[in-house]
């Protein structure tokens, strides 16, 4: 055990006694070599807001008063913010924006409470301590003035503008974006910042995009340890050095993608045996090539995943591996992690191997061609082995999708955009995206692998990465059935299972609010994430879950299949399965923070490009359902997912909102609006840099 961790173990301890800095140097009996470290790792520990050091230098452990009083600025638009507690018991807690403090948006920090909760509102609290910036690079615009300048920051959670000295400037020119960082935040007034990068002028093809990327720290480019590395990685398997492996390139294999796709890492097999079914489900190798604490793995650890943002993709690893030697490409011999899976007609795995293989896939299919033939029974295939197979995967697909309703799992249906955007990010068009029979049936494969995977290494009770998807707060649980019968929906119970969710889903299927009711559903979850200990899928209803099929671009993956390997090897009796633990405590923390920020990079590029299409219609009309209503205005979906607001806040006539029916009123029409109505709005102004759009409100 380290020090830092035996500190800790000795100041929680319960029959611990306060003791100086002195006294614990003389506890732990250290030697006058390393005294000076320890000090170190105390004040550190201090600092860190681990323990505390009273005013007579005696180190306390926090008080629960203490670590609820600690945790993250969350800043809304309006500059004022929430404080959430790194106590998830605590209630979130409203700082005023006089009380921020200088505090940034995901800021850590520690407050003090200045104003007890009353009904229906937050505790009021001020913050008195930063613990540690979310980050001191922002991206903003820049305004040009004698002998300094501006950044005005594209984030609605930054209000204040960063000034910024001529000579800190990299020549900026008025209204060029900038990637800045903050240098010093002063107590009163704006805080000063360099600008590091010039990203273009605001003008300039795709510098919004690129803006967006840069706001959340994303990388566009490996660096040159990396590429250089990349140089070296093989291009086609020699099969001379294949060894260990399962040979399975006559097994008839085929993959199956979107049109677009490029990097190939699953590819499926499949067999009768009387009734059972033999799926096998090939991942590619990509440990073989992406060895630990090389460059390339530093390099996609940090980036956690793959990121993409339409006419841009952000790989985990560089193209020679993506889309290259790991890409389980047609007619190619690959190397593959396989997992060959017996599966009874009532869906239920009765026996699996998992091995190293060498596979050749036979066909590259393309989801809409599949979803031709599976759901309108187009021909476009000729070769009838292909036809029987697929016909075997659909048969398969259904088996297993009716076990898995049956269990409770939760199936959304929301309606999902499909947005065209040429090379130099003008919005051609947006659709809505239809997920036919083939995207849910390679879905329900990966579901069944991870599923198998995860039962393996929890049978073993050894450490692995798990993906766990925690039961929704009972607040929101009971927000949600507000909801649903302000909508019309009985819902009883007071704390719903993942079978009642689904029971509501098939109750609203084929309604007009069923779009709107799976959203308001979906923001009724938590978020799932990545742990190192073992919990319930609660969205899947099953006891364990893991990633396992998609190591090109999600690092989680790439570290199960490491663990997966040492368990074909024999070798997971010689690993330190503490040490382990630690160590995937720390990766699952880092990956799910890394696939957060990933997906709200690639939410605010869905906003941006929704933006640019809709500039086209000011001025026109359309009808929408009412997807939310606040204090200050009525949210509007349009048919194709575009959102927009009705701001009556701002408006001429009177509006009353009235919280617990989720309506609002025009006083002067006597007219009133409740969520998932039907309504008429006018697209009135787009505003690009913020990514909003104003709609008016057609009360006729």
């Amino acid at each position: 055990m380290n020090f830092k961790d035996l500190i800790l173990n000795i100041v929680n301890d319960e029959n611990y006694k306060p003791m100086t800095i002195k006294e614990m140097l003389k506890y732990l009996d250290c030697d006058k070599y390393i005294k000076k470290d320890v000090k170190k790792i105390i004040k550190k520990l201090a600092k860190d807001n681990e323990i505390k050091i009273s005013s007579k230098k005696k180190i306390h452990p926090l008080s629960t008063e203490d670590k609820s009083l600690i945790g993250q600025i969350n800043l809304a638009q309006g500059g004022y913010g929430f404080f959430i507690s790194d106590n998830k018991d605590f209630k979130d807690v409203f700082i005023s924006a006089n009380n921020l403090n200088t505090a940034n948006n995901l800021d850590r920090v520690r407050i003090k409470i200045i104003k007890n909760k009353e009904f229906g509102k937050n505790a009021e609290g001020k913050v008195v301590e930063i613990i540690e910036r979310n980050s001191n690079k922002i991206v903003g615009l820049y305004q040009k003035n004698k002998g300094f300048g501006f950044v005005i920051s594209d984030s609605n959670n930054i209000t204040s503008d960063i000034y910024v000295d001529e000579k800190n400037s990299k020549k900026a020119k008025s209204n060029d974006k900038v990637l800045v960082e903050i240098i010093n935040y002063p107590k009163k007034g704006s805080p000063e910042g360099k600008v590091i990068e010039v990203l273009g002028n605001k003008d300039e093809a795709n510098v919004d995009l690129i803006s967006i990327v840069k706001s959340h720290g994303l990388k566009e480019n490996f660096s040159k340890k990396v590429k250089k590395e990349a140089v070296f990685i093989e291009k086609d398997v020699d099969l001379s050095k294949v060894k260990n492996r399962e040979d399975l390139r006559d097994l008839f294999t085929v993959t199956i993608d979107g049109r677009d796709s490029k990097d190939f890492d699953d590819a499926i097999s499949i067999e009768k045996d009387n009734e059972d079914y033999i799926l096998y489900v090939h991942i590619a190798d990509v440990s073989h090539y992406v060895k630990e604490k090389s460059e390339i793995d530093k390099e996609a650890y940090q980036r956690g995943n793959s990121t993409y943002l339409y006419n841009l993709v952000l790989p985990m690893l560089p193209e020679e591996l993506s889309n290259g030697i790991c890409s389980l490409n047609p007619n190619e011999n690959r190397l593959s992690l396989s997992l060959k899976m017996k599966i009874n007609d009532k869906g239920k795995v009765i026996d699996y191997k998992i091995y190293k293989a060498l596979i050749r896939s036979n066909y590259r299919l393309v989801y809409d061609d599949v979803n031709d033939y599976l759901d309108y029974n187009k021909k476009v295939y000729d070769d009838e082995v292909l036809l029987e197979k697929l016909d075997l995967f659909n048969d398969l697909y259904k088996i297993l999708k009716k076990k898995r309703e049956k269990r409770g799992s939760i199936d959304f249906n929301f309606t999902e955009s499909q947005i065209d955007v040429s090379n130099q990010g003008d919005v051609l068009n947006i659709s809505l995206f239809e997920r036919g029979s083939a995207n849910k049936m390679i879905e329900e494969f990966m579901l069944v692998s991870n599923e198998t995977i995860a039962s393996l290494f929890a049978f073993m009770d050894f450490p692995s990465i798990y993906r766990i998807h925690e039961k929704p707060k009972e607040e929101k649980v009971e927000s949600f059935k507000n909801i649903l019968n302000t909508l019309g929906y009985n819902i009883k119970g007071k704390e719903l299972h993942p079978k009642d969710f689904q029971d509501i889903l098939k109750q609203i299927k084929g309604k007009d609010d069923e779009s709107l009711i799976n959203m308001l559903m979906l923001r009724t979850m938590r978020k799932a994430k990545y742990t190192n200990y073992r919990d319930m899928h609660f969205g899947l209803a099953t006891k364990y879950y893991t990633h396992f099929t998609a190591p090109i671009r999600r690092y989680p993956d790439l570290i199960v299949h490491r663990l997966v390997k040492d368990f074909i090897d024999n070798k997971l009796e010689s690993i330190n399965q503490t040490s382990l633990e630690k160590k995937l405590s720390k990766f699952a923390e880092h990956l799910s923070i890394t696939e957060r920020n990933s997906e709200d990079c690639e939410r605010d590029v869905e906003d941006l490009y929704k933006c640019k299409y809709m500039k086209k219609f000011i001025g026109e009309r359309f009808e929408g359902i009412i997807s939310s209503i606040t204090d200050f205005g009525i949210f509007v979906e349009l048919e194709n997912t575009v959102e927009g607001c009705f701001m009556y806040k701002f408006s001429d006539s009177h509006f009353e909102y009235i919280e617990d029916k989720l309506s609002c009123i025009n006083i002067d029409k006597n007219k009133r609006y409740k969520i998932g109505q039907k309504v008429m709005i006018e697209v009135k102004n787009v505003d690009l840099d913020k990514r909003n759009i104003d709609f008016d409100l057609m009360e006729g």
